[in-house]
């Protein structure tokens, strides 16, 4: 444990004042336009001073696109058994990618990914009749397959990914039409799993769309929160499914501060085999980045005990760029919400961890993990092409890294 005393010193030293406001300035600097020629031959000489390498294209990501494309494929030759069967096969197996992606949702995302573009496009054009013959033509295949609980992910995943287009595209998301637009999708999603049991399925991904499922209107908070717990219980290894149960937890979704911390507690009891400690922050990050309010109830000192179970048993560099990121950029400022003052100190806190998982644990740079962890609120578009976020993503972690090795030597 003495990284962990070496890294609890330094928390102990960051006494919550506020020196972000460089990190923030070098994030909300960064163009997403097309970098000029200048823009380039900084980075690359900033790149050679901190001697960590870029890697264009992860293992991870060359994973998830085989995957994806696999599923897409699949569907476009209209093989839908032969696309069920394999979601089934991975959801039993557990299979994931090297970063820990369930490799069947991975499959139903590939599946349904020319579907609800022509109504994202129909949105955006401010037409609010948007064609779903593609959609239709999805449920006729699940309407033929009542057994299949494959074709049922698939198609209800579809439903899900429409509503939430609905969500962020109608010209006016709160209108009665776009709203009820909502509720349908959602609805018939629901109608198309009810009738499978991930426990007798023994189907941790089907339990994985249930949850996706459930609607904060329409269903009481216990049987939320139980729905999660039996996807935790079928699969605790799979540490999206813990940050993703945390997220829901939080008072806007199914529960409150008190609910998060207690289940952030339970989870660590419940898989101490399998992550020692480290579900405690898996089941925290996703909560901590979208609520500010959720500093309020950290256990700071156990938090970073389990980070370091973390890196300890998932050495892969996804890994390691993941919780960099996270600290050293999504925490630069307040997450939305009420920000209290110890909450504060504790997210000041935590930023100042990242110079140890940085120093001791990242060993080159993955784009697009530092693009997703970017605050909201900076103005960057959501829809940003892959390699836009590329570039977006390694000109941030490049100028974080490089200001923070420059802190640590001045």
């Amino acid at each position: 444990m003495t990284q962990a005393k070496h890294l609890f010193r330094k928390l102990q030293h960051a006494f919550g004042q506020d020196t972000l406001s460089a990190d923030r300035a070098l994030i909300s600097a960064i163009q997403t336009q097309p970098r000029t020629a200048l823009t380039t031959a900084e980075l690359c000489d900033l790149t050679e001073q901190l001697g960590l390498p870029v890697i264009d294209k992860t293992e991870e990501q060359m994973e998830r696109d085989w995957y994806l494309y696999r599923g897409q494929k699949l569907i476009r030759q209209e093989s839908w058994t032969e696309l069920s069967v394999e979601i089934q096969q991975f959801d039993e197996m557990r299979a994931m990618t090297s970063g820990g992606t369930p490799i069947s949702e991975l499959l139903t995302r590939g599946a349904r990914g020319d579907i609800v573009q022509p109504i994202r496009q129909s949105l955006e054009d401010q037409d609010t009749s948007p064609n779903t013959d593609g959609l239709s033509a999805y449920q006729a295949i699940a309407d033929a397959n009542p057994k299949d609980y494959g074709i049922a992910m698939i198609v209800a995943y579809t439903h899900l990914d429409a509503a939430w287009v609905w969500r962020h595209y109608s010209p006016q998301p709160e209108a009665k039409v776009s709203r009820n637009a909502q509720h349908h999708h959602f609805k018939i999603a629901r109608a198309l799993l009810d009738p499978f049991d991930p426990k007798r399925l023994n189907a941790p991904a089907l339990a994985a769309a249930k949850c996706a499922a459930l609607s904060t209107q329409e269903s009481p908070k216990t049987s939320n929160t139980k729905l999660y717990e039996t996807l935790v219980s079928l699969d605790p290894k799979t540490a999206q499914y813990l940050r993703n149960f945390g997220a829901n937890l939080l008072p806007r979704r199914f529960g409150s501060y008190e609910m998060l911390n207690t289940w952030a507690l339970k989870a660590v009891e419940h898989t101490r085999t399998l992550w020692g400690t480290g579900a405690y922050a898996w089941v925290y990050m996703d909560a901590l980045r979208q609520d500010a309010g959720a500093f309020g109830v950290l256990d700071l000192n156990l938090f970073m005990e389990a980070v370091i179970d973390i890196l300890e048993r998932c050495s892969d560099q996804h890994t390691a760029n993941l919780f960099a990121a996270f600290t050293a950029v999504t925490l630069v400022q307040p997450a939305p919400g009420r920000e209290s003052f110890s909450g504060r100190r504790r997210r000041l806190q935590l930023n100042e961890a990242a110079d140890w998982i940085i120093e001791t644990q990242l060993r080159e740079i993955h784009p697009l993990v530092w693009a997703d962890s970017l605050p909201r609120g900076l103005g960057i578009p959501g829809d940003l092409g892959t390699e836009a976020r590329k570039e977006l993503g390694e000109e941030t972690a490049v100028r974080i890294l490089a200001h923070r090795q420059s802190k640590s030597r001045g």
